[in-house]
C-alpha cells in the first residue's frame, strides 16, 4: 500500500473515531467545566485540579462522614437552579446532623440539554460558594430523556458523633430551626438560606459541630422531607426510644399554620436529644445565635412510641415496636458507653 493510500485510510479512521458516541459524550462535561472553579484546593497543587479521574482531597485525622441525596425528578425538571442549590444544602445538613464538617461535594446530573444543565450547575455552585465547600467532580449526561440529580458530600467528624441511635429515654428533645424565611414558591420548602449572608449560614451549620465537640448534644436528626413528624419517627425507630412531642410548645412563623409547619422541609432544622445535665449549657450556647429558634418540644421515653401531646391531650402517632418506617431498628452495641 502506498504512502498516499495509508494516509487516506488513516484520515478515514480518524474521521470515524471522531464520531464515536463515547467520545462526543465527553463534551457534556463542558457544562461543569464552565461553571465550577478548576482548583478547589490550590494548596494541593495541580493534582487536585478538576479534570482528573478522581478528586484529590486534603488529609484529615478525623473519622469521615459520607452522605448522598437524590433530588426529586419533578423539582429537577421544573426548577433546575433550586434543585442544584438544594442538592448541596440537604447534604450539608446530613453532615451537620452527625456533628460533622463538610469537606467536598460531588454530583451526578442527567439533563435534557446544556441550557438545563447550566441552571443546575448555577444552583450547585451558588450553594458551594455560600457555604464555602467546593464541588470536586461528578458525572454529566446532557443527552438524557429525563432530568435527574444526585449529590454526595464527604465530611469529617470529631470524637462525639451525633448518631440518632444515641438518643436515650430521659433526654430532652429540642427543635433548633431558622424561622426567618418563607416558603419557596408552591413547594413545602421553608427557605431561610438563599438570601442569607454566607458568614451567617456558615456559622449556623458550624454550630452543630460545636455542640457535638462540646458534648452538649447526644443525638440529632435533620428535619427532612418527612417534616418534623416524619423525622421524629425516624429518630425513635433508630434509637429504640419513644418521643413525646408537645405541639403546644411549638413556635412557628406568623401566617403559617401549625399543620404546614409540622410537614415542611426547612433549610435549617434539627431535632436534638440533649441529656438533662447538659440542658443549661446547651441553651446558653444556642442563645448566642439570635437568628435561630430553639423549642423544647418534649422528652425521649422508653415507650417506643411517638406521641403527639397538646396540653392535657395525647395520642399515639406511631408505635415503632408495632410497625417500622425505614426498617433500621435499634441496635445494641456492646462497646457503646450507653
Amino acid at each position: 500500500m502506498s504512502d498516499a493510500a495509508i494516509a487516506q485510510d488513516l484520515a478515514a479512521l480518524a474521521a470515524q473515531l471522531q464520531t464515536l458516541a463515547g467520545l462526543q459524550g465527553k463534551r457534556d462535561i463542558q457544562a461543569a467545566a464552565a461553571s465550577l472553579p478548576h482548583r478547589p484546593f490550590p494548596k494541593l497543587g495541580l493534582a487536585a485540579a478538576l479534570g482528573d479521574d478522581a478528586a484529590l482531597l486534603p488529609a484529615t485525622a478525623n473519622r469521615l462522614l459520607f452522605a448522598c441525596e437524590g433530588i426529586h425528578p419533578d423539582l429537577v425538571a421544573e426548577d433546575p437552579w433550586f434543585a442544584g442549590w438544594s442538592g448541596v444544602l440537604v447534604n450539608l445538613s446530613d453532615i451537620a446532623a452527625m456533628g460533622g464538617r463538610p469537606i467536598a461535594v460531588v454530583n451526578s446530573l442527567w439533563s435534557r440539554d446544556r441550557q438545563h444543565a447550566d441552571q443546575v450547575f448555577a444552583g450547585l455552585q451558588f450553594a458551594a460558594e455560600k457555604f464555602g465547600i467546593p464541588i470536586v467532580g461528578g458525572h454529566s449526561n446532557l443527552q438524557s430523556p429525563y432530568s435527574a440529580l444526585s449529590v454526595a458530600v464527604l465530611g469529617q467528624v470529631g470524637p462525639h458523633v451525633l448518631s440518632a441511635r444515641s438518643a436515650q429515654a430521659g433526654d430532652r428533645c429540642y427543635l433548633l430551626i431558622n424561622r426567618d424565611g418563607q416558603f419557596y414558591r408552591h413547594y413545602p420548602f421553608w427557605d431561610a438560606a438563599t438570601g442569607t449572608a454566607p458568614e451567617q449560614l456558615r456559622r449556623h451549620w458550624e454550630l452543630m459541630a460545636q455542640l457535638a465537640d462540646a458534648g452538649l448534644v447526644s443525638a440529632a436528626k435533620d428535619v427532612s422531607m418527612g417534616g418534623l413528624i416524619g423525622t421524629a419517627v425516624m429518630f425513635a425507630e433508630t434509637s429504640g426510644a419513644g418521643l413525646d412531642l408537645h405541639l403546644d410548645r411549638l413556635s412557628y412563623p406568623a401566617g403559617v399554620s401549625r399543620d404546614r409547619w409540622l410537614t415542611c422541609f426547612p433549610s435549617f432544622g434539627f431535632l436534638l436529644a440533649v441529656p438533662e445535665a447538659c440542658c443549661d449549657r446547651f441553651l446558653q450556647r444556642v442563645a448566642t445565635e439570635p437568628d435561630l429558634t430553639c423549642d423544647h418540644l418534649g422528652s425521649f421515653t422508653n415507650t417506643g412510641q411517638v406521641r403527639l401531646c397538646d396540653r392535657q391531650a395525647q395520642v399515639c402517632f406511631w408505635d415503632c415496636q408495632e410497625q417500622s418506617l425505614m426498617g433500621f431498628s435499634a441496635l445494641t452495641d456492646p462497646e457503646s458507653p450507653h
